[in-house]
């Protein structure tokens, strides 16, 4: 099955050595992200969940800018596509920038008010030791689902 079928099959459980498979929709939010990255992976998803809690909180993204922190090289880099797609700060428009560091991170700021957004302790460690290719839309869809208060810490000031 192609990835861009927006779909995936899931493993659901194991009957006699069997593999037992169900077809499940990719979340069509997820599949747009997927046609604009060019692919899913664990970080662009990660990027999406931090540019929309950076738009739900301040709105529309006119006066918004983000300052993302992350490796300067792909996987982690993949984050900044992420948070453009969904947050609407984009290089093109200036209001965004990437900052190296260990740790993915984006700071949002409009108006005075700032908001950042940091995964929490292990959660990168985790991530890089399980990131595979053959499972990155398992993993992406994973990382969609995720309650937000489980993976990420969120300041504000």
């Amino acid at each position: 099955m192609a990835e861009s079928d927006a779909a995936f099959e899931e493993r659901e459980g194991s009957c006699g050595g069997a593999v037992i498979h169900r077809k499940m929709e990719l979340p069509e939010e997820l599949a747009a992200l997927q046609r604009f990255h060019g692919h899913l992976g664990v970080y662009v998803t990660l990027g999406l969940r931090m540019g929309a809690i950076g738009k739900r909180r301040f709105g529309h993204y006119k006066g918004l800018k983000a300052l993302v922190e992350a490796r300067p090289e792909p996987p982690m880099r993949c984050v900044l596509d992420g948070i453009q797609f969904s947050s609407g700060c984009t290089m093109g428009k200036g209001n965004i920038a990437l900052e190296p560091a260990s740790e993915p991170a984006v700071t949002f700021e409009k108006e005075g008010r700032r908001l950042r957004i940091v995964l929490k302790p292990g959660w990168r460690e985790k991530i890089d030791g399980e990131m595979a290719k053959e499972k990155e839309i398992e993993q992406s869809v994973f990382y969609y689902e995720i309650p937000e208060s489980d993976v990420f810490e969120v300041h504000d000031g």
